[in-house]
């Protein structure tokens, strides 16, 4: 599952259900509407920050923005990944995830 794809989806879900345009979310996060476009069709990764602004602007947790057991939701190790920077390649991002799935596994067995 592209987490990306899945938190613009929820982007999307929210706006409508609130009867928002994307031009009203945009100056909402003192943005554009391509970028608000952008997030939803998950060719933008959001930034904490902005996850953490959506979630006040939607009345929402953070956290109904992500998969839930039902949706297979992604790791920790998946999230921390995908939201580092926007310039980590999907490889890079794949590093990340061994590497902390590794440090889990080294702390389990301590």
């Amino acid at each position: 599952m592209d987490v990306n794809k899945f938190i613009g989806s929820q982007i999307k879900i929210f706006r409508e259900a609130q009867g928002m345009t994307q031009d009203q979310l945009a100056d909402k996060l003192g943005t554009t509407r391509q970028t608000i476009s952008r997030y939803e069709n998950g060719d933008r990764k959001t930034t904490q920050d902005v996850l953490f602004e959506l979630a006040g602007i939607f009345h929402k947790s953070v956290n109904d923005f992500f998969p839930d057991e039902d949706n297979r939701a992604p790791s920790t190790a998946d999230v921390v990944a995908a939201h580092i920077d926007d310039d980590t390649s999907e490889t890079e991002q794949e590093q990340i995830i061994n590497f902390i799935e590794a440090l889990k596994k080294a702390r389990n067995q301590d």
